[in-house]
């Protein structure tokens, strides 16, 4: 049983699988193992994701397509290791990400990191570059999500706890972040930028319909209401507001800027303030 396995769905990768395996086994430690699922049939990708040769890596091809929560959800029921990571077929990770992320499992559940976003001809920008606490990332969701699903590493009995990957959702990484808070999971987010995230016009965020599917999902409605509704954040839907759409007065949203530390509080501000209607306090 290894320590890690680092699961990287893939479909119509042939482009960028093989940089993105090679700097995913550069990070992993020895005692870890890389599962890369080609959701089929797509010879190409998996021709040239075998075409890397290491003892740490085992490359499944599914003559199904199946989707990326269902490959994650297989790859997951089939492994054994105490951690897992995810990784996509189209990003970089950095050399430090797997040892920076197993130190911060110390006194955290799920850990994710910054990134240094590319591509779409532009030049690499970060995100923003500041951690967020398990508190603080339990007070912003509901705004915004702030975390680099591409740059997760978990312990295998919170992401069990929080029956990951089991449904299918147009956001399973939103969904998962508000079920692994609620079964009681500490989530951060590290400073350091642990991946390059590639933009590309193919990306499933990229697509028109992507933000309204999104917010009208089953799943995201079911996890955004229990969480609001177990935090004491209930007006957020009293108001009228839903996913997508939270309403707040302004002493209500001022109260969960106020939640955070100092240094986190001009990120908070911008997201929670752009992404809200004020009401007007009768």
């Amino acid at each position: 049983m290894p320590l890690l396995t680092v699961i990287m769905p893939a479909y119509k990768a042939q482009a960028t699988i093989e940089s993105a395996i090679r700097s995913a086994l550069r990070a992993m430690p020895r005692d870890a193992e890389l599962i890369v699922a080609v959701d089929g049939p797509d010879e190409r990708t998996a021709e040239c994701a075998q075409r890397v040769k290491d003892s740490r890596l085992s490359v499944r091809v599914d003559p199904i397509n199946r989707g990326t929560v269902a490959c994650m959800r297989r790859c997951l029921e089939t492994t054994d290791s105490k951690l897992v990571a995810r990784a996509d077929a189209d990003d970089i990770s950095m050399p430090w990400r797997f040892r920076s992320e197993i130190s911060a499992l110390k006194h955290a559940d799920i850990v994710c990191g910054s990134a240094v976003r590319f591509g779409q001809a532009t030049l690499p920008r970060p995100s923003y570059f500041g951690s967020l606490t398990s508190k603080e990332i339990g007070l912003l969701l509901p705004f915004v999500n702030p975390l680099f699903h591409p740059s997760m590493l978990a312990r295998r009995t919170t992401l069990l706890a929080a029956n990951a990957y089991a449904e299918h959702s147009a956001a399973e990484d939103y969904v998962m972040w508000f079920d692994a808070l609620l079964s009681g999971a500490a989530v951060v987010k590290l400073a350091v930028p642990l991946i390059a995230y590639r933009l590309s016009r193919s990306q499933i965020s990229s697509a028109p319909d992507y933000v309204g599917r999104v917010y009208e999902d089953p799943q995201v409605i079911r996890a955004y209401t229990a969480w609001v509704q177990a935090t004491g954040m209930s007006w957020l839907l009293d108001n009228g507001g839903a996913p997508g759409r939270p309403a707040g007065t302004r002493e209500q949203l001022e109260s969960v800027i106020s939640g955070v530390r100092p240094q986190t509080r001009p990120y908070a501000r911008h997201h929670v303030r752009s992404a809200s209607t004020v009401l007007t306090e009768s």
